[in-house]
């Protein structure tokens, strides 16, 4: 633990920029070809919001209860089973760090080629995956102010980007007038709990104060205003950028596409403006490379402090190099081997499960909290709830086979815990 911790600023920073990546820049495309309104687009990524809200308030409360880092593999190891500790571990590391990592990294590729068309998607996404690396490779107070200067720049291009809008004339031609038969039955869809999914990687990040809790300067309060804070300024993003894209493109140009950003900047500011503006997108994807570098790591080091057979993973400074070396490893493996669409679906489903799991273990730790306070909870846990378990159960509707082959992970990932914890140091 390093002896300057952290503070306010740079956990905020941390949940911003985990959050701020490739979801909002690339899930509106997937989203145009079941949704068919600015209202229904507009209330989902709304929904997202609040959804993420409650759940950043019920997890504030669960890291005054059980203060340490790791996240949900320290949350529901001591709620529930080291089992399920052990099963949020491996899907944090595999399908919550690495693969964003990867899916940040590739976005990050994809705009750089636009800008630069000689230089190749995939070269390039290794290429981030590695300068990220190296620059989590020395401290936690250095990867504080990496984090802080990428997540200020990423802030300043969306900012730019949506005054552009405001002042510019766009050539959107979704429909934006409310039409109650047809807005509110999209949302009662099959397809509607798909579009979720998509929204929930994009609001996915809205925790990750709480994987290195304890590096953090008074780190109740701060992982508390940093999840809260984080969440509410995101949810204002988003909805805003989402309507900006909205008005900037026809929806026949964006409809299925990945960079739905720069499409809607290229509709925006005319084809010569194209290239220097994804240029810019991508270097504020940069901020979402390094987040997921940063406090993706921290889950493997606490795995490794209660788990014997893994502690060659406890790190012997505030740097977790091997972890951090690992997730890498991993993030370049999937972006050699896969789709941003099935890694989207798949890597949600046990995230998904993992969250719901840790909020309704608010009820189990009734007896920790101040008096009062599991029912000022009631409400945004049962929200939560209801609405990730809908997610899930109409995502195995709409794709039974990712989905459950999601849940499936999940639940090999509980049952490896059963052999190695029987195993030595």
């Amino acid at each position: 633990m390093p002896n300057k911790r952290a503070g306010a600023i740079a956990a905020f920073a941390l949940v911003v920029a985990s959050m701020v990546g490739t979801g909002v820049f690339t899930s509106l495309g997937y989203q145009l070809p079941t949704l068919s309104s600015g209202p229904q687009i507009i209330f989902l990524w709304l929904l997202g919001g609040i959804i993420a809200l409650c759940g950043a308030l019920c997890y504030a409360t669960i890291a005054k209860a059980l203060p340490r880092s790791g996240g949900e593999h320290h949350f529901l190891g001591e709620i529930y089973h080291p089992a399920l500790g052990f099963m949020a571990g491996i899907l944090s590391t595999i399908v919550g760090f690495a693969a964003p990592t990867a899916l940040s990294a590739i976005a990050f590729g994809e705009y750089l080629h636009k800008a630069l068309p000689g230089l190749p998607v995939t070269a390039s996404a290794i290429v981030v995956i590695l300068l990220g690396t190296a620059a989590h490779a020395f401290s936690a107070t250095t990867s504080a102010r990496v984090q802080v200067s990428a997540t200020a720049l990423k802030l300043l291009l969306i900012a730019a980007f949506l005054i552009a809008a405001v002042m510019l004339p766009g050539k959107g031609d979704i429909r934006w007038d409310f039409e109650a038969s047809t807005d509110i039955a999209a949302v009662f869809h099959p397809a509607f709990a798909i579009s979720l999914f998509f929204v929930f990687y994009a609001y996915s990040g809205w925790n990750a104060a709480i994987y290195g809790l304890e590096e953090w300067d008074q780190p109740e309060r701060t992982v508390q205003r940093a999840l809260i804070g984080g969440t509410l300024v995101v949810t204002i993003l988003y909805i805003a950028l989402n309507a900006a894209f909205l008005h900037a493109a026809p929806v026949g140009d964006m409809r299925g596409e990945t960079a739905v950003g720069e499409i809607a900047a290229r509709s925006l500011f005319g084809a010569s403006a194209a290239a220097p503006i994804a240029l810019l997108f991508a270097l504020g994807l940069f901020a979402s490379v390094s987040a997921q570098l940063w406090a993706g790591p921290r889950v493997l080091a606490a795995m490794g402090r209660s788990t014997p057979a893994l502690s060659f993973l406890t790190p012997k400074s505030d740097a977790p190099l091997l972890a951090l070396g690992i997730q890498s490893i991993l993030a370049l493996a999937f972006v050699l081997l896969t789709t941003f669409r099935d890694l989207v679906n798949y890597t949600q489903t046990g995230l998904t499960l993992c969250t719901m799991l840790t909020v309704a273990g608010l009820f189990f730790l009734r007896t920790k909290l101040p008096p009062g306070t599991l029912w000022k909870l009631l409400l945004p846990a049962t929200i939560f709830l209801a609405m990730t378990a809908f997610a899930i159960v109409r995502s195995v509707v709409a794709e039974p086979k990712t989905t459950l082959l999601g849940l499936a992970t999940a639940g090999i990932c509980a049952l490896l815990w059963f052999p190695l914890h029987r195993l030595k140091k």
